[in-house]
């Protein structure tokens, strides 16, 4: 075995790696898609069981979160008990009861909060079906197929920069349209600021 044969041998052994994932071209080139794909999943799962605990900010207990050396040694001896501990909590986890309907004030905003992530998750997974610009313009182009019509030509002569320009040959697009499509994509964002902002309390 020469030694180029022996590193495409050890790539190959990485890969097989059970915690090294491995991603298809596709999904590298489109990465935050594939990524949602896995968090709209799991916050979908995660908000199908009923939740014990909120952010602090969520609760309308205030309590002074400093804490002195001993009870830091408390939460250390409690950490490692937790941690010798985690099979049978997963194990367990399946056996947890399901989200019933009944909630605090804290937890509808909590999960309130959450749902305002998975929304924009899928959203991002299912190509952004509730678009304003999207429906707009596969309405245009269902439109002018009925009529005959080729929604789009391409240039016959290339550019500049050797690319043949794509043209719409429906409406121009309405400039509500531009505006309620951006107030669309702002509402996506703050789905994912808030998975940003909240991403380690996403646990329960």
């Amino acid at each position: 075995m020469n030694k180029r044969q022996r590193k495409k041998l050890e790539a190959k052994k990485k890969l097989k790696l059970p915690n090294v994932p491995h991603f298809t071209s596709v999904e590298r080139w489109n990465l935050f898609h594939t990524f949602s794909v896995y968090i709209a999943a799991g916050l979908k799962d995660f908000l199908s069981y009923k939740l014990f605990g909120v952010p602090q900010e969520f609760s309308t207990e205030q309590e002074d979160i400093g804490e002195s050396n001993s009870e830091i040694e408390e939460s250390k001896e409690l950490y490692e008990e937790l941690g010798k501990e985690v099979e049978n909590i997963i194990e367990e986890r399946e056996q947890l009861p399901r989200f019933d309907g009944e909630q605090s004030t804290e937890m509808e905003l909590w999960r309130g909060t959450i749902e305002k992530m998975l929304w924009s998750f899928e959203q991002i997974r299912d190509d952004y079906p509730d678009s304003p610009f999207n429906k707009w313009h596969d309405k245009q182009f269902w439109s002018l197929l009925d009529k005959g019509i080729l929604p789009m030509e391409i240039e016959k002569e290339p550019d500049e920069n050797g690319l043949h320009a794509i043209n719409f040959n429906g409406e121009e697009t309405p400039q509500e349209i531009w505006d309620a499509d951006k107030l669309y994509h702002q509402k996506i964002q703050e789905g994912i600021d808030l998975f940003a902002k909240y991403f380690r309390n996403l646990w329960d």
